[in-house]
């Protein structure tokens, strides 16, 4: 790790920015030494880890950390009746709020803060997201039965995932409150009417892919993602993530800055995306389907917290992370922006830079070689032999891409 943590130096000045989260510092990086150190050590780890025999029952992700499985327990409840507050009052905070990003809770709630902390959370504790999960819980407010089962497939979910992307990397003002509340409101009616359509537990296990890779993760913790059976397209899903979110990643270097003043930027954007979606998905998929049904989980299961270390890397670029944390308190006691500060002013004392350029790109780094170490020392367990160079191969690439994206900023 030295290498990768030795290798952020050489700061540069950024350019302005009206918002703390939304500048773009330049740190230089040699990025050769930097990507082909975290190649081999995810190497090294991979091949040297001692296999180990697991049960041949894989145990269901739905069994132990979805948000849909089964009945609820009164204090998950209680805990969910307040997520769904939370989100419902972010989505009027967002449509009705104050126009200002520093001033409305709904950037900070949710893209700010929300997804990358509901990501860590889960790889910590495991069964967050079956205590938080608004959606189902509304589903199960709305409509008490339902006779689905899980498909055993998460297909859709590889569509439904694009848009998401799509606003994360593409969009070009991702933090706008307007925006915000306009893409909460829109994946809330359309989950509700999927899971009134084709049945909760159908809908959420199959098209919803946010709770779906929440609750992957979910099964870092203690192994369980070791044991578990992924169903068909769970691969190409992550793999379809991974390069979404590192495509909006690269769209924020100055690789892209030529296409960015293009009057038809966006549509390139897209385009951009669209093709890093299917290079990971494609990747993905071409591991998944070598060898024998272990080796084709396997590969899956190592892309799990793969893309959880990225998805936390990305929240980090820009300070956006650092920036809506510290908005949440003076946010929460206004959160429309009408002038309340019941709990202060958010920007009260505010630190745009906690880290500095150099600490969010060495955070960055650390955090993906991290999440690919933990994949190449506990998914290749069952494997041995030549068995292990399918996911040697996709976690090398993975890391590789990740961290030479990474590094571009």
């Amino acid at each position: 790790m030295a290498p990768i943590i030795g290798a952020a130096t050489g700061l540069v000045l950024a350019s302005p920015s009206a918002h703390p989260g939304g500048a773009t510092p330049h740190v230089a990086v040699p990025i050769g030494i930097v990507v082909l150190a975290a190649v081999a050590v995810v190497v090294v780890v991979a091949v040297a880890v001692p296999p180990r025999e697991h049960s041949p029952t894989g145990v269901r992700a739905d069994a132990l950390t979805a948000s849909w499985w089964g009945e609820l327990s009164r204090q998950q409840w209680v805990v969910r009746a307040l997520c769904l507050v939370v989100m419902l009052l972010a989505v009027v905070a967002g449509r009705i709020g104050a126009d200002d990003e520093l001033e409305n809770l709904a950037p900070a709630l949710t893209v700010g803060a929300g997804l990358p902390l509901l990501v860590a959370g889960c790889l910590v504790l495991g069964r967050l997201w079956r205590w938080v999960d608004p959606w189902d819980t509304l589903v199960r407010l709305v409509a008490p039965g339902d006779p689905s089962r899980a498909p055993g497939h998460v297909w859709p979910a590889v569509a439904v995932v694009f848009p998401w992307l799509w606003y994360l990397g593409v969009y070009p003002r991702p933090l706008d409150p307007r925006a915000v509340g306009l893409a909460l409101a829109s994946y809330t009616v359309v989950t509700v009417a999927g899971c009134l359509a084709m049945g909760r537990v159908r809908w959420l296990s199959s098209s919803e892919p946010l709770g779906t890779l929440l609750s992957w993760v979910g099964l870092v913790p203690r192994l369980r993602l070791t044991r578990w059976t992924p169903p068909s397209g769970a691969a190409v899903l992550l793999g379809v993530v991974v390069g979404g979110l590192l495509f909006g990643a690269l769209r924020r270097t100055g690789l892209w800055s030529a296409v960015a003043v293009l009057p038809q930027a966006t549509l390139y954007a897209t385009g951009g995306l669209l093709v890093a979606c299917a290079l990971g998905g494609t990747a993905a998929h071409l591991a998944a389907r070598i060898g024998s049904p272990e080796q084709r989980a396997v590969a899956a299961r190592a892309l799990v917290p793969a893309a959880a270390g990225v998805a936390i890397a990305v929240s980090v670029a820009r300070n956006r992370l650092f920036t809506s944390v510290q908005l949440l308190p003076g946010l929460i006691g206004d959160p429309l922006g009408r002038g309340w500060d019941l709990l202060g002013t958010p920007t009260a004392g505010l630190d745009a830079a906690p880290l500095g350029a150099v600490g969010v790109v060495v955070l960055q780094l650390v955090v993906v070689a991290c999440a690919h170490l933990l994949a190449a020392a506990t998914v290749p367990r069952p494997l041995v032999g030549d068995e292990r160079l399918p996911v040697i191969v996709l976690l090398a690439g993975s890391v590789a891409a990740g961290v030479a994206t990474l590094s571009l900023h």
